[in-house]
Order: structure tokens, then sequence, then C-alpha cells
């Protein structure tokens, strides 16, 4: 699924896979952030710092800090959903 603004889109991504608990991975702090605040402990939200977004400081600074945040998008590999649902904060 593709959508222009995800964040708006959360009901529908509910409709289609319905979860007790979600992982949203974003370069895009501002919406992981969107997220969050809409599902809350329901999702938890990974900031891979690769990418044109990732790279503004400036806005990336705006932003509550994800609930995981690695440099590069492959070591998530390293990562069980344990672990994951773990770093989930409120």
């Amino acid at each position: 699924m593709i959508y222009i603004h995800k964040e708006n889109e959360l009901d529908d991504v509910e409709a289609r896979y319905p979860a007790d608990h979600y992982v949203l991975i974003d370069d895009k702090v501002r919406i992981l952030d969107a997220v969050k605040k809409a599902w809350g402990a329901r999702v938890t939200t990974v900031f891979p710092r690769q990418g044109h977004y990732a790279a503004d400081a400036k806005e990336t600074a705006k932003y509550p800090i994800p609930d995981v945040t690695v440099d590069r998008i492959d070591q998530l590999l390293e990562y069980d959903l344990a672990r994951l649902l773990a770093s989930t904060k409120e």
C-alpha cells in the first residue's frame, strides 16, 4: 500500500491488516510521531537514520525520539519481535 499521507490512513491500515500491535519504519520522524500519537503503545516506531529526511537534523529535533533508532535499516535484522515490542514507549 502506498499512501501520500500515511499518518492519515491508519483506519484503512487497521481495516486491511487488523493487529494488536504494529511496527512502523520511516525516515520521517514527523510521521512516526503522528502515528505514535494516534496508536500509542499499539505501535513501535522505528527510525532508520538514512535517507534524505533522516539527514535533516533540524527537522528531526522537533519531535520526540522514536522507540527504536538504527543507523541503517539492515540493523533491524539483529532485532527480534520481543526486542522491538520491549522498546515501545507510551
